[in-house]
């Protein structure tokens, strides 16, 4: 014979709470459940985004082959005001676009490179005056597998041999300045470097202060780069004597600006002041190569001119100051 017994129901013990009514239940359910989905969904995103981000730390470099060719299409702004009791007040705008080929003549062993730099379809305007279409003699360059350049001709003073001038020394550091050879860096990571550039037409060196970060990586036409953020100072205290610039380049200046350069002998220009410039660079990690960068910057700086012809023998100060833009792609 069976029995089913049924357990008493019992109050509860005093002092203890009833279960709260479902709707109000749900009213706290929701909002937490929503938030707690959002964490989850916001975590995932991130390790998504991230993952590239978060790989070993590895070494940054640029690799150069002999023979190697690389083209770029580099476009360059300036919005500049010169001023001098001699010569007067003016502004000076520069639009310019060219394309750029880099001749990779000879590596060293420690990967430092020597460039012959090319200029083509050179287009663009000069305080709203088309720039005149003439050929570019090609320069020398000397880049470091760290993206330093430690020579640029000399006269490229605005990121490329045409600009014969526009600019001011330190303008050419268009490659980002990247860690020691073998050094490993990881995404966060931020180097400094202070480095000279070669001047050889007169005394004094072009020096580059250089603090850079390996902000993030990112695809760039399908291919994995490193973006590198630099900023740069470059203060100036050097002096171009024409004699010796004329000497070297004499030929080549004369065809390519149509002018009679002889009187210029004995004359020299001087640079006193300081340009500075934030760059961002994408460095292809697998082929190790510049991809672009984007660049801006300022500069202040006194020129002064002595032993030109018309002025007398006194030296004669121009103050040129402004702020100037460039880019750089691969093609």
């Amino acid at each position: 014979m069976s029995q089913t017994t049924t357990e008493p129901t019992l109050p509860p013990p005093p002092g203890a709470q009833q279960a709260e009514p479902e709707p109000r239940r749900r009213r706290w359910i929701v909002p937490v459940a929503i938030a707690v989905a959002l964490l989850l969904v916001a975590g995932g995103a991130w390790v998504l985004l991230s993952r590239g981000d978060t790989a070993e730390a590895q070494p940054l470099a640029l690799s150069f082959t002999q023979g190697q060719e690389q083209t770029y299409d580099i476009h360059q702004t300036m919005d500049a005001h010169v001023s001098s009791d001699v010569f007067g007040d003016q502004p000076l705008t520069m639009d310019l676009r060219e394309t750029v080929t880099w001749t990779v003549r000879s590596v060293d062993r420690d990967g430092t490179a020597t460039i012959e730099v090319t200029v083509t379809n050179l287009s663009g305007s000069l305080n709203g005056e088309p720039v005149p279409s003439k050929d570019i003699p090609p320069l020398e360059m000397t880049i470091a597998s760290d993206g330093r350049v430690l020579s640029a001709g000399g006269i490229a003073f605005g990121g490329s041999p045409d600009s014969q001038g526009l600019g001011f020394p330190g303008m050419e550091q268009l490659t980002p300045v990247l860690p020691d050879a073998g050094q490993k860096v990881s995404v966060g990571d931020t180097w400094e470097k202070t480095f000279s550039q070669d001047f050889p037409y007169g005394d004094g060196r072009v020096e580059f202060n250089a603090s850079s970060t390996y902000v993030r990586n990112e695809t760039v036409d399908g291919r994995e780069a490193a973006v590198i953020q630099t900023e740069l100072t470059v203060p100036l205290d050097l002096t171009i004597n024409l004699s010796e610039l004329l000497e070297a380049l004499g030929p080549e200046l004369s065809g390519s600006t149509g002018a009679d350069l002889g009187s210029l002998k004995g004359a020299s220009i001087a640079y006193e002041g300081q340009g500075s410039a934030s760059q961002t660079s994408f460095v292809d990690l697998q082929a190790k190569e510049l991809l672009e960068t984007r660049s801006n910057g300022d500069f202040d700086i006194t020129l002064g001119f002595q032993g030109l012809p018309g002025i007398g023998d006194a030296p004669v100060n121009m103050a040129f100051t402004g702020t100037f833009t460039q880019s750089v792609d691969v093609r």
